[in-house]
């Protein structure tokens, strides 16, 4: 439970921002995610519920005004940070994370990879003192896995520790309006 905007106790929908729509896992992980997100009194929104986006003119249009309409309906964005064809997150979960930071929304995110950008499995080299990457890039270290504006969500190692730093923050605004915090559901 939270206390929305309009100041009503409910559970928060969470749109679940990533690419395992794209990995035949994708069944699994979904389920597990909302069934992570229940546990912690949330809603796991996924992307592809609902209408599906058939193919055809402005396909991309489409998907935009889908998932934005999604994003526009859910309280919380969780957002998986694992590399995704390359050595950053995939570029669309990074949009909708953006989206929701523009709009002022609450934001998490998650990477498994454990380790901070200059210390990342990434072709590098040094020239005094810098760190650059393969193509010249400047490599600075943010002390996180990430550069820049991606460290203005919280960001955890897993999904279900991401959940639970969600709900410490909804509970701790619970608590502060004088309510119980939720009972997370034991496995």
């Amino acid at each position: 439970m939270f206390i929305d905007k309009e100041g009503k106790i409910r559970k928060p929908l969470v749109y679940l921002a990533d690419f395992e729509m794209f990995l035949p896992t994708a069944d699994e992980t979904v389920k597990y995610w909302k069934g992570t997100c229940d546990k912690y009194g949330l809603i796991g929104v996924f992307p592809g519920d609902g209408d599906k986006v058939e193919p055809g003119e402005d396909l991309f249009k489409r998907i935009f005004e889908h998932d934005t309409g999604w994003m526009r309906k859910c309280d919380v964005c969780f957002a998986q940070l694992d590399d995704w064809r390359g050595h950053e997150p995939d570029s669309g979960t990074l949009f909708e994370i953006g989206y929701y930071v523009a709009l002022g929304m609450p934001s998490y995110g998650f990477y498994t990879g454990g380790k901070k950008l200059v210390e990342r499995d990434i072709p590098k080299h040094e020239e005094d003192g810098v760190l650059y990457d393969e193509k010249g890039y400047l490599i600075e270290d943010k002390g996180s896995a990430f550069d820049n504006i991606l460290n203005l969500i919280k960001i955890a190692d897993s999904f279900e520790n991401m959940c639970k730093m969600a709900r410490k923050d909804f509970d701790e605004q619970l608590v502060a309006a004088g309510y119980e915090p939720y009972q997370v559901k034991a496995d």
